[in-house]
C-alpha cells in the first residue's frame, strides 16, 4: 500500500486573541494533486505557512516521507522538499529566467565563489525543459517572458530544491484565462513524475479538472477530505460556507432604462483601435476579452489614468476625462483589478480607506471631520456587510472578500452614478462572490450604471443585462441577457469572424 508523503496531525496554531487552526489532519500521496479549499478566514493560508516554514505550530507534528520534521524558515522547508509557489510571482524582473532559478545558490558556484555561468544555463534550462518549458530561453530577462513563462519559471525554481511536496497557492489568479490550460499541462506533467501538489484555489471549475482529493476548510477546522468524484459543486458550497448558497447570481428584477447614463464614441485605446458604446442607467455592462483585447484600456481612459482621443458623453453632455479628478467630478468611480496594488493601504484602517478618495466632502475647512468620516465608514461597512470588530480595524487583517468589500465601499461613498468594476471577485471565495454579487445587483437595482470587466466567464454571463466582446482593441459582438454561454463568449473573443455554424 502507497504510503504517504506527507502527514500534518493536530495542527493548531493561535495568535494572540485568535485560534487560526484547530487539530487539523491533512495527507498527500506522491503524484497527487490535493486541493485546499475554504473561505478567505477558514485557514488555508495559516496552514499552508506551518507546511511552508514561515510559521511555527503551536501544537502538532509533520511528517514527510514518514519522518518528523521541524522547519525553522522557508528555506529550511525548501531544503527538506517543500517548496511553494505564491500568488503573486516572486521574480526579479531584470534578471534572467536562470538567476532567478538559482539566485543565491552555492551549487552554481565554482571556485572562490564564482558563478559557473555555463552550468547555471545549462541546468535551468533542463529543469526547464522537463516540464514542458522547451521554448523560453533561460538567459532571458523575466520582464520578457509572458506570465505563462514566469509561472514555468517559478516552478522550476521551486523543484531547483528537489521537492516533493509543491504548494501551489491560486496558481491560475495571475493567468489569463487562455493560458490555464497550459498551467494544468504543467501540473498533469508533475504528476506523472510523481510531485505531490497541494492546489490551493477558488475556482470550481480547476479543482474538478485537476484535483484528484479535496479537503475543505472552515472557521480553522477541517470539514472533510473526499475524492473529487465523490463530490458536487453544491456540496462543497456546503462544505465550505455550512450553508447552501442555491442563488449565486441574482436574478434581475426590473430592466435598465433606456437613458443613457454613458456614451463613448470612437474612444481611442491606442494608435489604430477605437471603441464606441453606450451604458444605460441602471444596467450591468459587461466588457469581456481575452489579454490585449484592451478591455482594462477601456477603464484606464474612463477615469483618466491614460489619455487618448474620442469623445465621452456622462448625462448626454461632453466631458473631458484626464486624469481620476475629472472621472470623480462626473460621478464615475473605479474599483481596480489588485485591491493590494491599486486598491487598499494595508497599514490603514477600515475608516481611513474609505475616507480617502472622499477626503473633501469629509472635511470642514480644512480639518477632517472625524464624526462624519466615522458614520460614512460605519454606513458602509453596514451597507456592504464588512466584517471586522469596528472601523478602525486594519485592513490588512481583513479577509480578501472584506478587503474587496472595503475598495467598492470607499467609491461608493464618492456617491458615484458610473461604477467601473474591473476584477470584482478576483481571490475572493465563493460565500464572498456570493455576497458581492448581490451587492452589484442592489446597486443597478437602486439606479447605479455599471460597467463590469471581468475575466471570469461565468461571473459576466450571470451579471450582465448585455456583454460587449473585444478582441485586439475592437468591439466584436455584442450579446443580450441570456444569448451566450462560455464557449461562444471565449470563441468570440478568440476569433471575431466566428459565425454561429462553427467557421471563421
Amino acid at each position: 500500500m502507497q504510503q504517504p508523503v506527507l502527514t500534518m496531525e493536530g495542527i493548531s496554531k493561535e495568535f494572540p486573541g485568535v485560534k487560526a487552526l484547530s487539530d487539523v489532519h491533512f495527507e498527500l500521496y506522491p503524484g497527487e494533486v490535493h486541493a485546499l479549499m475554504g473561505e478567505n478566514g477558514a485557514g488555508k493560508s495559516t496552514l499552508m505557512k506551518i507546511l511552508s516554514g514561515v510559521y511555527p505550530a503551536t501544537r502538532g507534528v509533520i511528517r514527510l516521507k514518514g519522518k518528523e520534521v521541524h522547519f525553522g524558515n522557508p528555506l529550511d522547508a525548501q531544503k527538506q522538499g517543500v517548496s511553494i509557489i505564491h500568488q503573486e510571482f516572486n521574480l526579479f524582473a531584470n534578471l534572467s529566467a536562470a538567476e532567478n532559478i538559482f539566485i543565491d545558490r552555492p551549487e552554481i558556484t565554482g571556485r572562490f565563489g564564482r558563478i559557473e555561468w555555463s552550468n547555471m544555463y545549462d541546468e535551468a534550462q533542463r529543469l526547464i525543459d522537463s516540464i514542458g518549458g522547451s521554448g523560453i530561453d533561460v538567459r532571458k530577462e523575466v520582464r520578457h517572458l509572458g506570465v505563462h513563462s514566469q509561472q514555468v519559471v517559478e516552478i522550476a525554481k521551486a523543484l531547483s530544491f528537489q521537492a516533493d511536496v509543491l504548494i501551489m497557492d491560486e496558481p491560475s489568479a495571475a493567468l489569463p484565462e487562455n493560458e490555464v490550460q497550459k498551467m494544468f499541462d504543467v501540473v498533469k506533467l508533475l504528476k506523472s513524475q510523481g510531485v505531490a501538489i497541494v492546489y490551493v484555489s477558488h475556482r470550481m471549475k480547476e479543482i474538478f479538472e485537476i484535483a484528484d482529493k479535496v479537503t475543505v476548510l472552515r472557521d480553522g477546522k477541517k470539514i472533510d477530505t473526499r475524492s473529487i468524484g465523490e463530490v458536487t459543486e453544491q456540496i462543497l458550497i456546503q462544505m465550505m460556507v455550512g450553508k447552501e448558497v442555491n442563488q449565486l447570481y441574482p436574478v434581475r428584477e426590473q430592466e435598465p432604462r433606456e437613458e443613457k447614463a454613458l456614451e463613448v464614441k470612437e474612444l481611442s485605446l491606442d494608435d489604430k483601435h477605437t471603441v464606441s458604446f453606450g451604458l444605460r442607467k441602471g444596467e450591468i455592462l459587461g466588457l469581456f476579452g481575452i489579454p490585449g483585447s484592451g478591455s482594462h484600456t477601456v477603464a484606464e481612459r474612463l477615469f483618466g489614468l491614460k489619455r487618448g482621443t474620442g469623445e465621452i458623453m456622462v448625462g448626454g453632455k461632453p466631458v473631458r476625462i484626464n486624469r481620476p479628478g475629472n472621472a470623480k467630478a462626473q460621478k464615475i468611480a473605479y474599483v481596480p483589478p489588485d485591491r493590494h496594488r491599486q486598491g487598499i493601504i494595508k497599514p490603514m484602517s477600515i475608516r481611513q480607506n474609505i475616507s480617502i478618495p472622499n477626503l473633501q466632502e469629509l472635511s470642514k475647512g480644512p480639518i477632517l471631520d472625524g464624526r462624519k468620516m466615522m458614520e460614512t465608514s460605519r454606513e458602509y461597512m453596514e451597507k456592504l456587510r464588512i466584517k471586522a470588530p469596528s472601523d478602525q480595524q486594519s485592513v490588512d487583517y481583513l479577509s480578501g472578500g472584506n478587503q474587496q468589500k472595503v475598495v467598492i465601499g470607499k467609491w461608493l461613498a464618492a456617491k458615484p452614478e458610473i461604477l467601473i468594476l474591473e476584477e470584482p471577485t478576483r481571490g475572493v471565495d465563493v460565500g464572498a462572490k456570493a455576497e458581492i454579487y448581490s451587492i452589484i445587483h442592489q446597486l443597478a437595482q437602486e439606479g447605479l450604471s455599471i460597467l463590469l470587466i471581468s475575466s471570469e466567464m461565468p461571473e459576466v454571463i450571470g451579471l450582465s443585462d448585455r456583454i460587449l466582446v473585444l478582441y485586439k482593441g475592437e468591439v466584436v459582438h455584442e450579446f443580450g441577457r441570456g444569448e451566450a454561454d462560455q464557449e461562444q463568449l471565449l470563441q468570440r473573443a478568440s476569433h471575431p469572424r466566428y459565425t454561429e455554424g462553427g467557421s471563421l
